[in-house]
């Protein structure tokens, strides 16, 4: 780069800061990725190829991760969010739905989630549906906590069956999994068949994995949020050590200004394992912690709801993800 007032080459002195040898002038350079996209057209709503996503935007490293192909949801100045399908770096055959948000003028990481699984991206898709039905343009919610509706025979039997799973591990330490005998340790009960964990929680209440497919996506208020107090919310995965929820929140200094957030928490089951569940996760709500990386994956218009519905339908079609689609 040549100083504009020497015309002579200027020297680096960290990445895209440069001084004048002569002048001792220091500027800033010009910002490649935001000029590559001065005046290029993004088609919201369609496949883009991967490639483009890797030079135009930030936290999307090759060596750890690969995206195939995308969809913009929306793009502006500061702010692009899209919809892609990825896969492992080391490992194509493992592919995954990435959405990510990236932020100021040169597009770097602001947040993203990922969906790994089938089932779990049904229930995002119907979530979505589900919070854009129940929220006015303002995020002001017009549901209800719970079903409005009468349970119906395959409810009532998926929650007795579950009844029957929480009464035999209380009675007779069985394995959730492999319907073999558990080891009861200080707060939880472990399998050394499977390797499955169940967690004492509350009353004595087992905590067990929950298949993503037989989430009841009721909204519910229990989140273990900090800083943010949820208006209402649903959860699209459940495990013992993972748990995404889509929450609608709010700051108690602002409670007018709402807006969609895609959480995701973990847990360390090493600790639990070893220290009990008391000793974990000390200030934080049943030890859950965000996941590292996931920063700010926030919707702040709900105008944006229906084009990621629509474009998450196109992703679950591409990678045979649909409801109707067999294997």
């Amino acid at each position: 780069m040549k100083c504009p007032a020497c015309n002579v080459d200027m020297e680096t002195l960290v990445e895209g800061i440069f001084q004048c040898p002569q002048c001792k002038k220091i500027i800033k350079g010009k910002d490649e990725k935001a000029e590559a996209l001065v005046g290029k057209k993004i088609e919201e709503g369609e496949f883009l190829d991967g490639d483009f996503f890797h030079k135009n935007a930030g936290g999307l490293n090759k060596e750890y991760e690969v995206a195939e192909k995308g969809i913009t949801i929306s793009k502006t100045p500061t702010r692009w969010f899209a919809a892609l399908i990825c896969h492992n770096a080391y490992l194509k055959s493992e592919r995954y739905v990435r959405l990510s948000w990236w932020t100021k003028s040169f597009y770097g990481h602001g947040g993203m989630i990922k969906i790994h699984e089938k089932d779990e991206l049904n229930n995002l898709i119907i979530s979505l549906e589900k919070i854009d039905d129940a929220f006015d343009e303002y995020w002001g919610w017009h549901g209800k906590f719970g079903r409005e509706n009468p349970k119906s025979e395959q409810q009532k039997l998926k929650e007795k069956q579950i009844d029957i799973i929480k009464y035999r591990i209380l009675e007779n330490r069985t394995c959730p999994n492999c319907q073999k005998r558990m080891n009861k340790e200080k707060y939880h009960y472990e399998c050394n068949h499977c390797g499955e964990i169940v967690i004492m929680e509350g009353y004595g209440q087992p905590i067990f994995d929950m298949v993503s497919k037989e989430l009841d996506l009721n909204f519910q208020g229990d989140f273990p949020i900090n800083f943010y107090l949820p208006v209402s919310g649903i959860t699209i995965k459940w495990l013992m050590g993972e748990w995404k929820a889509l929450v609608v929140i709010y700051s108690k200094d602002n409670p007018n200004k709402k807006w969609l957030r895609f959480y995701w928490w973990t847990r360390d089951l090493k600790n639990l394992m070893k220290f009990g569940q008391r000793d974990m996760g000390a200030g934080t709500q049943l030890g859950w912690k965000l996941q590292k990386g996931v920063s700010s994956p926030n919707i702040y218009e709900k105008k944006e709801l229906k084009p990621l519905i629509t474009a998450l339908k196109k992703i679950s079609k591409e990678l045979k993800w649909s409801i109707e689609e067999k294997g």
